[in-house]
């Protein structure tokens, strides 16, 4: 499966809240039933159809997307998306996925689908999936801990609400430091226990939400035939190749080059550098506190430590944490039971490192070779151990 990252953009960095893990505590017991129905249901779609609208913003910074998706499993998507008076339209046939724009007669994009989760992630890259939410709900073996962002200083039950005409549970979720939090309000339909609603603003009395996701016509049983999920250029157009995904770090850095001088001081007080890691194998991990995708590879990261560090592996994290969130940094490394050094200045995105490195996108690592010269970019997930190995023997 694709991983998903944190990026800089307001829209997709409420996305990436969509990959973190579990709850602070244990959730209401009808949350939790709530959550899990609504894991299965998606879980046990074989089609699905709806109309997905996201207004997000207020005055001359709103905008609207509309997109009206079919899906049907094992890997079959189609939608039409519209931003800004601008439509699309996308298919994705099993093999592979097209995409053009409305009154674009001489060219369209042409790119591979492997699995399901590749369609969606496509139709993701394309703005037709809302904030996040609904790929993991279709793609996510793990949706009951994703569901809900990050950990919630509340999470409770509200009032039933009526959406597009389905009876709805709704759940509210605040999320955020003290200073800066916000409302997730989901609506589930009691029936289906599909989303039909998601909002996100801040957590004070009267405010605005500042993203509001709707689902309407929802069903699993949508009329589907051979043409729904093939794609006909217009006559003459030509095929060309989706544009390549920027990138959310400094392009140097890739295997067998020397990284960046490291910048700052660990929270122990020393000075941050790559002398003492000579002759060892080092992770450089880019994370925060407050990313979900980070807190979801934790584990992973601890498992390498417990598993490696007597070989010579060690990790080095740079917290991009916000100022004034040293306490708090802390307290999670101390929870979770982090024996590495962090750096931290509290510049958030423009912490030192994160602007030498060109850092734009968290999770991000580096692992660091005996040498002193990178031997892996990004490794992390099921590609993190082996990377490990391999430097290891070097």
């Amino acid at each position: 499966m694709k991983t998903r990252t944190c990026l800089v953009s307001l829209a997709v960095a409420l996305s990436c809240a969509y990959t973190a893990p579990a709850f602070a505590q244990a959730p209401d017991p009808e949350v939790q039933a709530i959550i899990s129905k609504v894991a299965g249901a998606y879980r046990d779609l074989n089609s699905f159809s709806a109309t997905l609208e996201l207004n997000q913003g207020s005055g001359q910074a709103a905008q609207k997307v509309t997109s009206k998706i079919v899906l049907q499993k094992p890997n079959h998507v189609a939608a039409t998306i519209t931003v800004s008076g601008s439509t699309k339209h996308f298919v994705a046939d099993g093999t592979n996925f097209y995409l053009d724009t409305a009154g674009d007669t001489k060219t369209y994009t042409k790119g591979k689908t492997a699995d399901f989760t590749a369609s969606v992630d496509a139709l993701a890259s394309n703005r037709g999936c809302g904030v996040g939410l609904l790929p993991i709900l279709l793609t996510s073996k793990q949706s009951e801990q994703q569901i809900i962002p990050g950990k919630p200083t509340s999470l409770k039950k509200l009032a039933d609400a009526t959406v597009d005409g389905s009876a709805c549970d709704v759940v509210q979720a605040v999320l955020g430091a003290a200073d800066r939090q916000m409302d997730y309000t989901f609506s589930f339909g009691k029936a289906d226990h599909l989303l039909r609603k998601l909002s996100i603003g801040p957590h004070k009395d009267g405010a605005e939400p500042v993203v509001v996701e709707t689902y309407s016509d929802v069903t699993t049983s949508p009329t589907v035939t051979p043409a729904t999920f093939k794609y006909v250029p217009a006559p003459g157009a030509v095929a060309a190749e989706p544009p390549k995904e920027p990138a959310y770090y400094d392009e140097r850095l890739k295997a067998g080059f020397t990284p960046f001088p490291l910048k700052g001081k660990d929270l122990a007080g020393n000075v941050a550098s790559y002398d003492k890691y000579k002759g060892k194998v080092l992770l450089v991990d880019f994370w925060a506190t407050w990313c979900g995708p980070c807190v979801a590879e934790l584990p992973n990261v601890i498992a390498a430590y417990g598993k490696y560090h007597a070989q010579g592996f060690e990790v080095l994290g740079i917290s991009l944490d916000q100022k004034d969130a040293r306490p708090k940094l802390e307290a999670f490394i101390k929870e979770h039971k982090m024996p590495w050094p962090q750096v931290y200045d509290g510049g958030y995105w423009q912490s030192a490192n994160a602007v030498a490195y060109g850092v734009r996108a968290i999770p991000f690592t580096l692992l660091i070779g005996k040498d002193g010269k990178i031997a892996a970019v990004g490794a992390r997930g099921p590609a993190l151990a082996p990377a490990i190995e391999a430097a290891l023997k070097k």
